[in-house]
């Protein structure tokens, strides 16, 4: 099971998610960071894109693959409305992101994402549970 919430932060909003995989963790975190963005009720999954992302451990693993759904949104106006792992490790991580290209008209961008950041990054597994915990720049 996997679920993510928004917490505050100073002028800044952080993700956090709990999943049983660390598949789930990063399918809960790009959509957590999809609905900060935009309603995902809004979107239909006419669309599939996928993601390939490397890195050199499993948190700038969760940054990088957070800045690139940030990337589809922002930069290819692509608005997801699910995330799906098919593989992830500590190292590499290629995900389906199902969605539609932006509609002015339909999609109602309820905040700006200016990054995702660093500071106060965790991506844990303890008690047989993945934890991840990421802070946006809004």
């Amino acid at each position: 099971m996997k679920h993510c919430r928004t917490f505050e932060h100073t002028a800044d909003m952080g993700l956090e998610a709990h999943a049983d995989t660390i598949e789930e963790l990063f399918e809960a975190l790009g959509e957590g960071l999809a609905e900060v963005i935009c309603p995902p009720h809004q979107v239909t999954t006419a669309q599939m894109r996928v993601l390939e992302v490397a890195a050199e451990d499993i948190e700038a693993l969760a940054v990088d693959f957070l800045s690139a759904v940030l990337n589809l949104i922002e930069g290819q106006r692509f608005v997801p409305a699910a995330v799906k792992v098919t593989h992830a490790d500590s190292g590499s991580i290629r995900a389906e992101v199902s969605g539609e290209p932006l509609d002015p008209s339909r999609h109602r961008i309820e905040r700006e994402v200016k990054a995702v950041t660093y500071h106060q990054l965790q991506v844990v597994h303890e008690g047989g549970q993945w934890i991840g915990r990421v802070i946006l720049d809004i």
